[in-house]
């Protein structure tokens, strides 16, 4: 009994921890206050998680409906413009739909220092 209750908080505990660049970004980015800090969170999430997110990775049963959902969601507290911003790529990478030029489009190289 005590082994499936921990198997159990495991699994239920799994989707808190960042799989991914955008995953990193929604988990450490919400109400960063400056500028500054929103590059330091998007280089340490892209130095932890190099490849490429996959679009619409994000949609399951438990995840957000949308993107707006889930910006509205992570950037509400969020004071840097930029942080929202690193949000919203994060948001609409992980729960809008794929796009086939999507390929040819990576929004987030532009900014990598």
């Amino acid at each position: 009994m005590r082994r499936t209750l921990h198997a159990l908080l495991l699994l239920t505990a799994a989707p808190a921890f960042a799989a991914n660049y955008a995953t990193c970004v929604l988990d450490k980015m919400p109400g960063v206050a400056n500028d500054v800090a929103a590059y330091a969170v998007y280089n340490t999430c892209h130095d932890k998680f190099p490849g490429d997110v996959k679009q619409g990775s994000g949609r399951s049963f438990f995840g957000y409906d949308s993107s707006t959902e889930c910006i509205a969601d992570k950037a509400r507290d969020t004071r840097s413009a930029k942080a929202a911003q690193f949000i919203g790529f994060a948001c609409r990478k992980l729960y809008d739909e794929p796009n086939p030029f999507d390929k040819y489009v990576n929004p987030f190289e532009k900014y990598r220092n």
